[in-house]
């Protein structure tokens, strides 16, 4: 890159940091400075991308898996210390780096976590997840395998979600080479990753091979409507997720660009028949009262795009794309999870619609819902927040798994 766009590339991003500045987070908002910190350092680095694809110069998806080339290359003796012992793995074809605690005084297998990152199925890796999977795995104890599916765009939708399958598969089959009780494994996601946790336990269960639990974390659960109230408030500064990029994510995912996003921000894309058809999964007035308040009025039925509609039909309603999706009936047939959502997060309505179908059925789910902090904090130890947050989850484990 010329030195003319590195200037331009960098005047833009001192653009970006000052609007994030001028816009604050609320008042009620827990640990400001570094919930900040967070949202500019992501938001100049996808605004810095955006901008080298919009010139030509790569993909946003490509700028975004590794910027400036920061992420090194690394061996399984780099990666491994006095606590636990990681190593590169295949499972049947899939890459899967697998997170072995070395403090084992009982011999007996060790329950395993089975773990899907997060990044809108297009960018994020297991090297990114590295450090928050080895606390998972050195917390409980628990072997963790952190599964490297293959992202979109190059693969669309399904390939990751088959990618992850497959190997959830194998390692179920293959446990006690592992030194794992194969009657004590979880699956485990955040976001795109909580997407994949959540399909991926659908996908077993309908064959009859559950995993124990699931643990969901702020999963994205569907494309129906993206008027909920937490699409409608979380669409602008200074929040890490907003609702645009989130409609991207997806539709990179599945169609491999985002044409059409224009159409989707206005709900063009479901025609006013589906909707209704899918009113018992996806309705605002599933949630919380003190969030109807920001629901929007219906889109006119006429402004529907007739031809996007039939060609996202068949995906809107496919519960390996979209979980939320699943009748009551196969609902209520899955593993007990563990269901976590935040407040500052265009998918919260998606996690707590679902909370609220499961609670009323009576399902065993533990929905824990943190206020005042964004989508992305969990992994992000020097939150607070985060560490209450995997303390919580582990002492869930620790009984569940």
């Amino acid at each position: 890159m010329g030195w003319g766009r590195v200037l331009l590339v960098l005047s833009l991003l001192v653009v970006a940091v000052a609007y994030f500045l001028y816009t604050p987070f609320p008042d009620e908002a827990v640990e400001t400075r570094e919930q900040m910190t967070l949202s500019i350092l992501t938001s100049a680095l996808l605004t810095m991308c955006d901008f080298q694809e919009y010139i030509g110069y790569t993909t946003m998806h490509e700028c975004a898996r590794n910027p400036f080339n920061l992420i090194p290359a690394q061996t399984d003796k780099d990666l491994s210390d006095s606590e636990v012992k990681i190593t590169e793995e295949l499972f049947d074809g899939v890459k899967v780096r697998l997170f072995v605690p070395r403090d084992l005084t009982d011999k007996q297998d060790l329950p395993a976590l089975v773990f899907y990152h997060g990044g809108g199925w297009i960018i994020g890796s297991v090297e990114q997840y590295s450090l928050f999977t080895k606390r998972l795995s050195t917390s409980l104890p628990v072997i963790v395998a952190s599964v490297e599916y293959r992202l979109a765009p190059e693969h669309l939708f399904p390939i990751p979600f088959e990618d992850c399958v497959t190997a959830t598969k194998y390692f179920m089959k293959n446990a006690k080479k592992f030194g794992v009780d194969a009657s004590r494994i979880a699956l485990s996601g955040d976001s795109a990753g909580g997407n994949l946790a959540m399909a991926v336990g659908i996908k077993l269960t309908q064959e009859r091979q559950p995993p124990r639990l699931l643990g969901l974390f702020y999963p994205a659960l569907q494309i129906v409507d993206f008027k909920t109230p937490s699409y409608n408030t979380y669409n602008s500064a200074p929040y890490l997720l907003r609702s645009a990029r989130m409609i991207k994510f997806y539709l990179r995912y599945i169609f491999g660009n985002d044409n059409d996003l224009e159409k989707f921000l206005k709900n063009e894309h479901i025609t006013e028949k589906m909707r209704r058809e899918v009113n018992s999964k996806v309705n605002v007035e599933f949630l919380p009262e003190k969030y109807q308040k920001f629901k929007t009025r219906p889109e006119d039925p006429k402004s529907v795009d007739q031809s996007l509609a039939e060609k996202v039909e068949k995906l809107a309603t496919n519960v390996y794309m979209c979980p939320l999706m699943l009748d009551d009936q196969m609902l209520s047939q899955l593993p007990k999870t563990y269901l976590m959502t935040c407040e500052y997060d265009p998918l919260r309505d998606d996690g707590l619609m679902l909370a609220k179908r499961w609670k009323d059925m009576g399902f065993p789910v533990k929905h824990v819902h943190w206020e005042g902090i964004q989508h992305g904090f969990f992994p992000t130890p020097k939150l607070n927040r985060s560490r209450e947050a995997m303390k919580d989850f582990i002492d869930y484990l620790r009984v569940e798994l």
